[in-house]
């Protein structure tokens, strides 16, 4: 049941923890609905180190299965890939191309992104304050306070994502939003860390790309504050397998097992 306690994963590459996590709800039997944490950490590169091995193996399986492929989803979080083949431009001028741009392309070519995606959200929350309707850009804000000479306000270093007003429906699937809501934190060491919220996610349909463009907008984050970013840590409170039978990933099954056995266990 979902109150047993947290497992706990760690690692600092991003693959490996993934395959942990994947291992862990893939086991034989019924679910165990343990609370997951998954904490990418310990890198010295703008990003996590991934294992090209298996991230290929996943993408062909979402791919057999007709499933989102990682790039695809971790793009709903932030377009990396378009923000590195532009130059890393500034973040304003980004986000302009973001939203007047690519946002209308990806909500035509999937109708799975109709209801808006994670960086719309970030970039664009509209919502009411003192009676006028206003669009809020919560990452430059974000950027604005740490980039200031006083120490930000940790409590307003938050992105959230979903909206009630949007969201509280009554379909028994909609599929977005899952991501709740980001954190970002830092200390003394001038280091940021990145925590995000799901309330349920599934690990093998999405859980890779999401935790590939939560570090991918934590690199934006570090390029335009000079601030290095330095974990992730994903807090999900109910992790599933996804839409998938597990007789289906027996092969990835295997190769996340023999990449976990021969793993360093310190790291």
């Amino acid at each position: 049941m979902s109150t047993n306690a947290p497992i706990v994963i760690r690692h600092s590459n991003l693959s490996l923890a993934w395959a942990k996590a994947f291992l862990r709800v893939a086991q034989p039997g019924p679910p165990r609905l343990e609370p997951l944490v998954v904490t990418i950490g310990g890198f010295d590169a703008p990003l996590p180190s991934e294992n090209q091995e298996l991230r290929l193996a996943l993408d062909e399986h979402l791919s057999r299965l007709n499933s989102v492929r990682i790039d695809a989803t971790a793009m709903t979080i932030f377009p990396y890939k378009p923000w590195i083949r532009k130059g890393r431009p500034a973040y304003a001028d980004f986000r302009d191309y973001c939203l007047s741009r690519l946002l209308p392309r990806l909500k035509k070519l999937d109708q799975r992104n109709r209801n808006g995606t994670y960086f719309e959200r970030m970039m664009a929350y509209t919502g009411d304050r003192r009676n006028e309707m206003r669009v809020v850009d919560q990452v430059g804000f974000i950027i604005t306070l740490l980039r200031g000479d006083r120490r930000a306000r940790e409590s307003a270093l938050q992105i959230g994502c979903f909206d009630p007003a949007k969201d509280h429906t009554g379909q028994p699937v909609r599929g977005f939003p899952c991501l709740q809501q980001i954190g970002v934190s830092y200390g003394d060491d001038d280091l940021i860390a990145m925590n995000a919220f799901y309330p349920t996610q599934y690990i093998f349909d999405r859980a890779y790309g999401n935790y590939l463009g939560l570090c991918q907008l934590g690199h934006l984050l570090a390029h335009e504050t000079g601030l290095p970013f330095a974990r992730l840590n994903c807090f999900v409170g109910k992790p599933e397998l996804g839409d998938v039978n597990k007789g289906d990933l027996e092969s990835l099954v295997a190769l996340c097992t023999t990449l976990i056995d021969g793993d360093d266990p310190a790291t």
